[in-house]
Protein backbone atom coordinates (compact mmCIF):
# COMPACT_ATOMS: atom_id res chain seq x y z
CA UNK A 1 0.00 0.00 0.00
CA UNK A 2 1.38 3.88 -0.60
CA UNK A 3 0.63 6.28 1.76
CA UNK A 4 -1.03 9.53 -0.12
CA UNK A 5 -2.41 11.73 2.75
CA UNK A 6 -2.64 12.14 6.73
CA UNK A 7 -3.64 8.55 7.34
CA UNK A 8 -4.97 7.34 3.95
CA UNK A 9 -3.07 4.56 1.93
CA UNK A 10 -4.39 3.59 -1.90
CA UNK A 11 -3.92 -0.07 -2.40
CA UNK A 12 -4.33 -0.74 -6.75
CA UNK A 13 -4.59 -4.31 -7.12
CA UNK A 14 -2.64 -6.35 -10.71
CA UNK A 15 -6.80 -6.16 -11.94
CA UNK A 16 -6.59 -1.93 -11.99
CA UNK A 17 -9.06 -1.66 -9.10
CA UNK A 18 -8.32 0.96 -6.45
CA UNK A 19 -9.29 0.84 -2.83
CA UNK A 20 -8.33 2.84 0.06
CA UNK A 21 -7.79 2.36 3.89
CA UNK A 22 -8.54 5.18 5.89
CA UNK A 23 -7.36 5.71 9.70
CA UNK A 24 -8.73 7.10 12.25
CA UNK A 25 -7.69 7.04 16.75
CA UNK A 26 -10.40 4.35 17.13
CA UNK A 27 -11.42 2.76 13.94
CA UNK A 28 -10.22 2.41 10.41
CA UNK A 29 -12.28 1.63 7.21
CA UNK A 30 -11.27 0.06 4.20
CA UNK A 31 -12.73 1.99 1.00
CA UNK A 32 -13.51 -1.36 -1.73
CA UNK A 33 -11.29 -4.16 -1.31
CA UNK A 34 -9.51 -4.88 -4.55
CA UNK A 35 -10.80 -7.52 -7.11
CA UNK A 36 -8.23 -10.32 -5.66
CA UNK A 37 -9.16 -12.83 -3.71
CA UNK A 38 -6.66 -11.31 -1.06
CA UNK A 39 -5.25 -11.79 1.55
CA UNK A 40 -5.69 -8.23 1.83
CA UNK A 41 -5.35 -8.05 5.85
CA UNK A 42 -1.68 -8.60 6.10
CA UNK A 43 -1.09 -5.58 4.48
CA UNK A 44 -3.82 -3.59 5.83
CA UNK A 45 -2.05 -4.87 9.71
CA UNK A 46 1.27 -3.45 8.54
CA UNK A 47 -0.07 0.02 9.11
CA UNK A 48 -2.83 -0.21 11.86
CA UNK A 49 -4.07 -3.11 14.75
CA UNK A 50 -7.41 -0.74 14.65
CA UNK A 51 -10.53 -2.56 14.03
CA UNK A 52 -11.16 -2.25 10.36
CA UNK A 53 -14.33 -2.24 8.75
CA UNK A 54 -14.88 -2.17 4.37
CA UNK A 55 -17.62 0.16 2.97
CA UNK A 56 -18.51 -0.55 -0.56
CA UNK A 57 -18.62 2.34 -2.57
CA UNK A 58 -21.11 -0.21 -4.90
CA UNK A 59 -22.06 -3.73 -5.67
CA UNK A 60 -19.64 -4.33 -8.52
CA UNK A 61 -17.46 -7.48 -7.57
CA UNK A 62 -13.78 -5.71 -8.92
CA UNK A 63 -14.67 -3.87 -6.11
CA UNK A 64 -15.13 -6.25 -3.38
CA UNK A 65 -12.74 -9.56 -4.07
CA UNK A 66 -11.33 -9.64 -0.51
CA UNK A 67 -14.82 -9.07 1.24
CA UNK A 68 -14.77 -12.18 3.34
CA UNK A 69 -11.64 -11.01 5.31
CA UNK A 70 -13.81 -8.69 7.00
CA UNK A 71 -16.28 -9.10 9.75
CA UNK A 72 -17.89 -5.91 8.99
CA UNK A 73 -19.04 -5.14 5.01
CA UNK A 74 -21.25 -2.21 4.63
CA UNK A 75 -23.52 -1.34 1.48
CA UNK A 76 -25.51 1.67 0.36
CA UNK A 77 -29.06 -0.41 0.83
CA UNK A 78 -30.37 0.07 -2.45
CA UNK A 79 -26.93 -2.28 -3.74
CA UNK A 80 -28.19 -4.92 -0.98
CA UNK A 81 -31.72 -4.96 -2.51
CA UNK A 82 -30.32 -5.37 -6.12
CA UNK A 83 -27.22 -7.47 -5.25
CA UNK A 84 -29.05 -10.87 -5.61
CA UNK A 85 -30.20 -9.98 -9.09
CA UNK A 86 -26.49 -8.60 -9.94
CA UNK A 87 -24.51 -11.10 -8.88
CA UNK A 88 -24.89 -13.97 -11.05
CA UNK A 89 -24.61 -11.36 -14.02
CA UNK A 90 -21.03 -10.91 -12.97
CA UNK A 91 -20.17 -14.27 -11.64
CA UNK A 92 -17.78 -14.66 -14.55
CA UNK A 93 -15.51 -12.45 -12.95
CA UNK A 94 -14.43 -15.23 -11.08
CA UNK A 95 -15.28 -13.14 -7.36
CA UNK A 96 -16.93 -14.86 -4.61
CA UNK A 97 -20.14 -13.07 -3.70
CA UNK A 98 -20.23 -10.91 -0.49
CA UNK A 99 -21.24 -13.16 2.36
CA UNK A 100 -24.69 -11.94 3.75
CA UNK A 101 -24.22 -12.62 7.36
CA UNK A 102 -21.30 -9.69 7.24
CA UNK A 103 -23.38 -7.44 5.31
CA UNK A 104 -24.73 -4.06 7.17
CA UNK A 105 -26.42 -1.62 5.53
CA UNK A 106 -26.44 2.25 5.43
CA UNK A 107 -28.48 5.01 3.87
CA UNK A 108 -27.80 8.50 2.52
CA UNK A 109 -26.27 10.92 4.93
CA UNK A 110 -24.75 8.07 7.22
CA UNK A 111 -22.03 9.19 9.26
CA UNK A 112 -19.07 6.90 10.00
CA UNK A 113 -17.41 7.52 13.08
CA UNK A 114 -13.32 6.45 13.21
CA UNK A 115 -12.40 9.17 16.03
CA UNK A 116 -10.92 12.23 15.40
CA UNK A 117 -12.72 11.85 11.72
CA UNK A 118 -15.91 10.97 10.30
CA UNK A 119 -17.01 9.87 6.69
CA UNK A 120 -19.94 10.94 5.54
CA UNK A 121 -22.20 8.62 2.85
CA UNK A 122 -23.12 10.50 -0.18
CA UNK A 123 -25.67 8.97 -3.34
CA UNK A 124 -24.25 9.69 -6.29
CA UNK A 125 -26.73 6.63 -7.86
CA UNK A 126 -26.89 5.76 -11.43
CA UNK A 127 -23.83 3.24 -11.77
CA UNK A 128 -25.60 1.23 -9.30
CA UNK A 129 -28.96 2.16 -8.01
CA UNK A 130 -26.65 2.35 -4.70
CA UNK A 131 -23.42 4.48 -5.83
CA UNK A 132 -22.08 6.42 -2.78
CA UNK A 133 -19.09 8.26 -2.24
CA UNK A 134 -17.59 8.70 1.04
CA UNK A 135 -16.91 12.36 2.37
CA UNK A 136 -14.01 13.07 4.91
CA UNK A 137 -14.35 16.55 5.75
CA UNK A 138 -11.12 16.17 7.94
CA UNK A 139 -8.93 15.76 5.20
CA UNK A 140 -10.95 17.02 2.67
CA UNK A 141 -11.35 14.15 0.52
CA UNK A 142 -13.99 12.30 -1.94
CA UNK A 143 -13.25 8.40 -1.85
CA UNK A 144 -15.68 7.86 -4.96
CA UNK A 145 -15.77 4.21 -6.26
CA UNK A 146 -17.15 4.35 -9.67
CA UNK A 147 -20.03 6.45 -9.36
CA UNK A 148 -18.35 9.18 -12.14
CA UNK A 149 -15.64 7.38 -13.08
CA UNK A 150 -12.29 7.49 -12.76
CA UNK A 151 -11.27 10.20 -15.14
CA UNK A 152 -11.83 8.46 -18.66
CA UNK A 153 -15.37 7.18 -18.76
CA UNK A 154 -18.47 5.82 -16.22
CA UNK A 155 -19.78 2.62 -17.34
CA UNK A 156 -23.93 2.90 -17.86
CA UNK A 157 -23.94 0.05 -19.93
CA UNK A 158 -24.22 -2.77 -17.20
CA UNK A 159 -27.21 -3.98 -15.54
CA UNK A 160 -29.24 -2.01 -13.05
CA UNK A 161 -28.00 1.38 -14.30
CA UNK A 162 -29.58 4.11 -14.43
CA UNK A 163 -31.06 5.97 -17.99
CA UNK A 164 -29.28 8.78 -18.48
CA UNK A 165 -31.71 11.29 -17.31
CA UNK A 166 -32.25 9.41 -13.94
CA UNK A 167 -28.25 9.83 -14.07
CA UNK A 168 -28.23 13.27 -14.77
CA UNK A 169 -30.93 14.30 -12.30
CA UNK A 170 -28.56 12.11 -9.61
CA UNK A 171 -25.19 14.05 -10.91
CA UNK A 172 -27.27 17.92 -10.21
CA UNK A 173 -28.96 16.65 -7.46
CA UNK A 174 -25.19 15.55 -5.82
CA UNK A 175 -23.84 18.87 -7.52
CA UNK A 176 -26.40 20.90 -5.39
CA UNK A 177 -25.47 19.29 -1.89
CA UNK A 178 -21.86 19.19 -2.08
CA UNK A 179 -20.67 22.80 -2.52
CA UNK A 180 -18.98 22.78 0.56
CA UNK A 181 -16.69 20.15 -0.69
CA UNK A 182 -15.92 21.83 -3.82
CA UNK A 183 -11.95 21.39 -3.66
CA UNK A 184 -11.90 18.02 -1.84
CA UNK A 185 -9.49 15.85 -3.46
CA UNK A 186 -11.36 13.03 -5.08
CA UNK A 187 -10.22 9.28 -4.72
CA UNK A 188 -11.84 6.99 -7.90
CA UNK A 189 -12.03 3.51 -8.23
CA UNK A 190 -10.02 2.69 -10.88
CA UNK A 191 -6.96 5.21 -9.80
CA UNK A 192 -4.75 4.77 -13.27
CA UNK A 193 -7.69 5.87 -15.44
CA UNK A 194 -7.20 9.78 -14.70
CA UNK A 195 -3.51 9.36 -16.49
CA UNK A 196 -3.76 10.99 -19.78
CA UNK A 197 -0.45 9.99 -21.31
CA UNK A 198 2.75 11.49 -20.44
CA UNK A 199 3.17 15.05 -20.14
CA UNK A 200 -0.69 15.81 -19.73
CA UNK A 201 -2.57 16.55 -16.81
CA UNK A 202 -4.42 14.13 -14.76
CA UNK A 203 -7.98 14.04 -15.35
CA UNK A 204 -9.16 13.20 -10.97
CA UNK A 205 -13.04 13.18 -10.94
CA UNK A 206 -13.61 16.65 -9.38
CA UNK A 207 -16.60 19.56 -9.33
CA UNK A 208 -15.99 20.59 -12.90
CA UNK A 209 -16.13 16.65 -14.35
CA UNK A 210 -19.42 16.47 -12.79
CA UNK A 211 -20.82 19.80 -14.47
CA UNK A 212 -19.07 18.57 -17.38
CA UNK A 213 -21.12 15.10 -17.26
CA UNK A 214 -24.19 16.63 -16.96
CA UNK A 215 -23.63 18.80 -19.90
CA UNK A 216 -22.68 15.33 -22.08
CA UNK A 217 -25.96 13.63 -20.70
CA UNK A 218 -28.23 16.71 -22.27
CA UNK A 219 -26.22 16.49 -25.34
CA UNK A 220 -26.81 13.04 -25.96
CA UNK A 221 -30.66 12.87 -24.69
CA UNK A 222 -30.98 15.97 -27.40
CA UNK A 223 -29.35 14.35 -30.01
CA UNK A 224 -26.70 16.67 -30.38
CA UNK A 225 -24.00 13.90 -29.69
CA UNK A 226 -24.10 10.40 -30.12
CA UNK A 227 -21.26 8.28 -29.32
CA UNK A 228 -19.26 6.10 -30.86
CA UNK A 229 -20.00 2.51 -31.42
CA UNK A 230 -18.14 0.18 -29.04
CA UNK A 231 -18.15 -4.02 -27.96
CA UNK A 232 -19.26 -4.03 -24.35
CA UNK A 233 -20.18 -7.85 -23.04
CA UNK A 234 -22.56 -6.05 -20.23
CA UNK A 235 -24.77 -4.41 -22.58
CA UNK A 236 -28.15 -6.38 -23.62
CA UNK A 237 -26.57 -7.14 -27.61
CA UNK A 238 -23.08 -6.59 -26.40
CA UNK A 239 -23.03 -2.96 -28.10
CA UNK A 240 -22.74 0.30 -26.65
CA UNK A 241 -21.66 3.54 -27.21
CA UNK A 242 -18.66 5.87 -25.46
CA UNK A 243 -18.92 10.01 -25.43
CA UNK A 244 -16.67 12.60 -24.42
CA UNK A 245 -17.60 16.19 -23.22
CA UNK A 246 -14.84 18.45 -21.87
CA UNK A 247 -13.66 16.47 -18.52
CA UNK A 248 -16.24 13.61 -18.96
CA UNK A 249 -16.83 10.45 -20.68
CA UNK A 250 -19.48 8.27 -20.62
CA UNK A 251 -20.48 4.30 -22.28
CA UNK A 252 -24.18 3.88 -22.60
CA UNK A 253 -26.65 1.55 -24.56
CA UNK A 254 -29.58 2.78 -26.72
CA UNK A 255 -32.38 1.64 -24.16
CA UNK A 256 -30.58 4.48 -21.43
CA UNK A 257 -31.34 7.62 -23.95
CA UNK A 258 -34.56 8.38 -22.40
Amino acid sequence: MEQISAMVWRYHDAFGSTSYLVVGKTRAVMIDCSMEPGPIMPRIQQITNLPVDLLLTHAHPDHYGAAAEFEHIWMNEKDIVALDEMEPVFAGMGVKPLPRAQLHAFGDGHVFDLGGRRLIAAELTGHTPGSTVFVDETQKAIFSGDAVGSGDIVLMAVPKAFTLSAYRQSLAAFLGRSAPWAEYAWYAGHWHQADRGEGKVRNDPCRALIEDMIRLCDEILAGRIVGDAVQESFAPDGVAYRAYLGRAGIVYCDHQKK
